[in-house]
């Protein structure tokens, strides 16, 4: 499971790693971002990349109560083309959930020590995402969005049993946003393999209501 991350680049260096050609908002880096809250995702739109802010929690577009989304905010890659919920999202409105970060609590320590995991000299890179769009009984458009979880590799398997799908390839952020066959993409879903960095920091990162940059310094356990 992965329920926090961090997106603390400038705008200007989002554009360019992921080579946008629309926003519509203003950003801002964030230090813990946490599920229920609207994030920054891509889409392709037209033929070309839109960052867009979404819902952390995906609500199905037949789903009854928004309510649903709380427990949506992973989506198993083993599963995904099969389980209704994820399904035709999979198949056909995929995006990509830009990070430079994400926290993981260790079970190992009593007092379930946070860690932030980054990719060497804090690169940017994507969660694999799927999205979906929800009509409420009262006519509210509602945006939102899963991240996609494998099996954690040799770095973080001390830590959790489970990671987040990474992409840090233009060419895996071509093809994942594309139109495809979606047997084609599964090969994209495995289990990252290159290196990772990680170190703990301060148990504020526990509490949703902290963002600000002090929760991605080192703090001694």
């Amino acid at each position: 499971m992965c329920g926090r991350f961090t997106l603390t680049t400038d705008i200007k260096t989002l554009k360019n790693v992921f080579q946008l050609k629309e926003y519509i908002f203003d950003y801002i880096p964030r230090y813990n971002i946490a599920p229920g809250q609207n994030i920054h995702v891509i889409i392709k739109e037209n033929d070309s990349r839109k960052l867009r802010l979404m819902k952390w929690g995906l609500i199905p577009g037949w789903a009854r109560e928004s309510k649903i989304g709380y427990n949506m905010i992973n989506a198993r890659s083993e599963t995904i083309d099969t389980k209704p919920a994820y399904k035709g999202p999979f198949q056909h409105r995929r995006c990509l959930i830009p990070a430079d970060g994400f926290y993981e609590w260790s079970k190992k320590h009593r007092s379930r020590q946070p860690f932030r995991i980054i990719l060497p000299g804090s690169a940017l890179f994507a969660f694999a995402g799927i999205w979906d769009r929800w009509i409420s009984p009262e006519g509210l458009i509602v945006y939102s969005c899963s991240l996609i979880t494998a099996p954690a590799n040799e770095y973080l398997k001390g830590i959790h049993e489970r990671m987040p799908v990474i992409l840090d390839r233009e060419q895996d952020y071509e093809t994942w946003l594309a139109p495809a066959e979606t047997g084609s993409l599964k090969g994209l879903l495995g289990t990252y393999r290159g290196k990772m960095e990680f170190y703990p920091v301060s148990s504020l990162v526990n509490s949703p209501k902290n963002d600000h940059p002090g929760l991605i310094q080192r703090s001694g356990i």
